[in-house]
């Protein structure tokens, strides 16, 4: 998604409904297979076929994780010179969820990253646009509006 901010779309965004616009699109890509959860699922997902990914979530890494916080920088970096979107979390916890991956605080640790894929059932239009969801197409234009804000805005997700 790099492209220029269109300055009336970014005075459209509700950042009030983020979380919940997030969860839905987790939720929705989870049911729909599109979902990769896990650091290595998505590394390796990204190698393949980055063109594919819509999306990436990262939630905030903790103080003192230095390790976590190094392979989320370095998601990030690869994120941003393939043009996928990257949001952050303010829980691992909770992106665990609702990718189903939390049963219990060890395993949640576990899901610091999340990606998700094109939905193959919408028709591509444009060989540089990946067709979207209505809350893909939402927080991509959120992604795009904050790019050069600093620090960058960290989605709280609803429980």
């Amino acid at each position: 998604m790099c492209v220029d901010k269109p300055q009336e779309k970014c005075k459209m965004i509700n950042r009030i409904t983020l979380g919940q616009t997030l969860r839905t699109a987790l939720t929705k890509a989870k049911a729909g297979g599109r979902l990769v959860c896990g650091l290595f699922p998505a590394i390796a997902h990204l190698e393949n076929t980055p063109d594919e990914v819509v999306l990436c979530v990262l939630p905030t890494t903790r103080p003192g994780d230095a390790a976590t916080h190094i392979q989320a920088v370095l998601l990030q970096a690869f994120c941003y010179e393939n043009c996928i979107p990257v949001i952050q979390v303010d829980s691992s916890e909770k992106l665990a969820n609702y990718c189903g991956v939390a049963t219990s605080a060890k395993d949640a640790s576990h899901c610091n990253c999340a990606i998700i894929t094109r939905d193959i059932t919408l028709p591509i239009t444009d060989d540089y646009v990946l067709p979207m969801t209505d809350n893909e197409q939402f927080l991509t234009a959120f992604y795009e509006c904050t790019l050069e804000e600093c620090p960058r805005p960290i989605i709280k997700l609803p429980i």
